[in-house]
């Protein structure tokens, strides 16, 4: 299964931000228990370490799951940040925001192209620039009308919805027709790793990925 199909069946993606690399290999155990099979390691701006936690972030999660799973590197700002992610083994590239060179080195390396956009025009042009799946971002909890017009007349786009995905809003925002949503604080949080609720990681996982597959 490719990462796309992967990413088109189970209709989910987790976001993994700023999770501490020791609780990592806990954190995606819980996290698989509870349904997932895609995960979006954040790269952190503001830590001069987030290259090699999110390496290794990714490379654990690889060496736990391998082909059964998906694994991609988020807040991608730069073609070095491609790079980075492709050498741990990366299979898609997430961004806030549409920059073609980020899509371009994406493209060479082979890997899936999640570019951000919101407005309309935001959206068509990370498609052309050679986008696979937009994330539409941010969209808030209550953002789903604005959601419905503007993928009405670009209904040939695939795009993603991030921002605004909750348990309670899961549902609601996969009617619009997106290939899947992607949510991380309603999940999982690095203080809920130190303190080892990881059943409740898995039970709040749980309660995104039955209503994805229920879709």
């Amino acid at each position: 299964m490719t990462c796309f199909e992967r990413i088109r069946e189970n209709r989910f993606i987790l976001i993994m931000r700023r999770i501490g690399v020791k609780y990592v290999s806990d954190a995606a155990k819980a996290l698989y228990e509870g349904g997932v099979r895609a995960y979006e390691v954040c790269f952190d701006p503001s830590d001069p370490d987030s290259v090699k936690n999110v390496q290794k972030s990714i490379e654990t999660i690889k060496t736990l799951y391998g082909g059964s799973v998906s694994v991609g590197a988020g807040t991608v700002l730069s073609p070095d940040g491609v790079d980075a992610a492709a050498e741990a083994g990366a299979e898609f590239i997430v961004a806030p925001n549409t920059d073609p060179d980020v899509i371009g080195r994406t493209k060479e390396r082979g890997l899936v192209s999640v570019p951000g956009a919101y407005t309309p025009t935001e959206i068509v042009n990370a498609y052309k620039e050679g986008g696979d799946l937009i994330k539409i971002f941010p969209i808030l909890p209550d953002g789903e009308a604005y959601l419905k017009n503007v993928i009405s007349p670009l209904s040939h786009i695939p795009f993603i919805v991030t921002g605004g995905i909750r348990p309670d809003t899961v549902k609601k925002f996969l009617d619009c027709g997106p290939v899947a949503v992607a949510a991380g604080a309603s999940i999982i949080t690095n203080a809920d790793c130190i303190s080892g609720e990881y059943e409740k990681i898995k039970r709040l996982a749980i309660a995104h990925t039955e209503v994805c597959m229920q879709q």
